[in-house]
């Protein structure tokens, strides 16, 4: 007996206030009634070690994290001004006048990128440990819930763990990628120092305040002058740079972990073992 049929006899029965015990299946009675709780449970893991595998594989592609703008990593927040600065022709001569050395944006971007997507392989090991160790305390309200139900647990259970595994991973990305001979390293030094030189040039002695009218005024001759209000607020930062790429190296593998999953839920093609289309296959009824 189908499910729809079965809730029709049950309202009717009901109506008629006749007692009756029932089993409630979901794609059929048998397959059901074979199924247990920790099918479910390993059907979900299942479905996340996919999710991960197949988000490290194609993250860790040649232009994983950089190609694909959901996922691509840009710049800190609190350095986007600093870059703003120096793509003007009054940022760089007053970067110059105070001793700030500017680095290429796009150049850093794929620094960053690139550091993630060599780390990305990595993650599937990382993602399997963290799936295997985790205890789902309520499989079936996962499975029956949002189309990234199971990403969203694994990531509220383990993402302070795999921050830590993960991000010793990519920190030690930071000395093999590199562009125009510059690795990420090197590009975050002169990056970092160059930034606080120009947050803490109004409280320095040694410039005058001739250099800082003469940014304020080229800014305005160039239509900028949003630029220099926005220096004038900035402070000296000391972002931690490891933990930044981490942060969004995970967040875009969550993301893509939640896609596979979304697509296991929809797509009878993706549940591809029999414990798969059992538990999944409860979802297109």
């Amino acid at each position: 007996m189908k499910l729809n049929s079965m809730i029709k006899h049950v309202a009717l029965y009901a109506t008629l206030g006749v007692s009756m015990t029932l089993t409630f299946n979901s794609c059929d009675e048998e397959v059901l009634a074979s199924l247990t709780t920790d099918d479910t449970v390993l059907a979900l893991k299942e479905a996340l070690t996919i999710g991960a595998k197949t988000a490290s594989q194609n993250l860790g592609q040649d232009g994983g994290y950089l190609n694909d703008a959901a996922v691509r990593i840009g710049v800190p927040e609190e350095y986007k001004t600093f870059f703003e600065l120096a793509n003007t022709d009054a940022g760089k001569t007053f970067m110059t006048a105070i001793g700030a050395e500017a680095f290429d944006e796009e150049k850093f971007v794929s620094l960053i990128n690139q550091a993630a997507e060599t780390a990305a392989p990595e993650a599937a090991d990382i993602f399997a440990d963290a799936i295997t160790g985790m205890t789902i305390s309520d499989g079936e309200n996962i499975l029956f819930g949002a189309n990234n139900a199971a990403t969203q647990y694994l990531q509220d259970k383990t993402y302070d763990k795999l921050t830590v595994s993960f991000g010793s991973v990519v920190t030690n990305t930071f000395d093999q990628v590199s562009v125009s001979g510059f690795t990420l390293n090197d590009a975050w030094s002169k990056i970092s120092t160059g930034y606080n030189k120009v947050a803490s040039y109004k409280t320095s002695e040694k410039y005058s305040s001739a250099v800082m009218l003469a940014l304020k005024l080229g800014l305005s001759a160039a239509g900028k002058s949003d630029i220099y209000e926005k220096i004038d607020a900035i402070q000296p930062v000391n972002t931690n740079l490891g933990e930044y790429v981490t942060g969004k190296a995970l967040d875009g593998l969550f993301l893509k972990v939640a896609d596979k999953e979304a697509g296991i839920r929809a797509n009878a093609a993706e549940r591809t073992s029999d414990l798969l289309q059992k538990v999944f296959g409860r979802l297109d009824k």
